[in-house]
């Protein structure tokens, strides 16, 4: 029901990206089938190509980051705890992620996303809570955000919150 990627995960770094699915399927799935359905669907959301079938180890941080993030979603949770799940990452392939966390969330999975880059809260989120020195000083949609702000973006309110 609830998957978490956390900031700092790792997979194993000794086996291909593709056991390594394999492996965490195998926590989750009730049979072989089940779990063959959710190593596929993991390979999809991780898009590594050919490169699955290489050793973790040999994967960029943003490489292990879609790896990780194919796994989080593979078992089609309700809840996705994601903390910057774009970390590491290049601009395309940042892109890319968010847009598939986006159809996750509009396909009814509820993401609860941490993330110090503001345009990706802006693109992902549906309701915000900003932080600053572990308080919430500022919460509600975007639009009511950046409104009550007069701000053109979340960067620019969280900095006058916050700075």
């Amino acid at each position: 029901m609830i998957s978490y990627l956390p900031e700092d995960a790792g997979a194993y770094k000794n086996l291909s990206g593709q056991d390594y699915l394999r492996f965490m399927a195998s926590l989750y799935a009730q049979d072989q089938l089940a779990r063959d359905e959710m190593v596929v669907r993991a390979e999809g959301l991780a898009d590594l190509g050919a490169r699955i079938k290489d050793k973790v180890k040999t994967y960029s941080k943003g490489m292990t980051r879609k790896l990780l993030l194919g796994r989080a979603l593979a078992t089609r949770p309700r809840l996705a705890i994601l903390d910057e799940p774009t970390s590491g990452m290049d601009v395309v392939n940042s892109m890319l992620l968010r847009r598939r966390i986006r159809e996750f969330a509009d396909k009814g999975t509820a993401v609860l996303l941490s993330s110090h880059n503001m345009l990706e809260v802006e693109f992902l989120s549906d309701r915000v809570a900003m932080l600053a020195k572990g308080r919430i000083v500022e919460s509600g949609t975007v639009a009511e955000i950046k409104g009550r702000h007069q701000a053109r973006n979340l960067e620019e309110v969280f900095s006058r919150i916050a700075g």
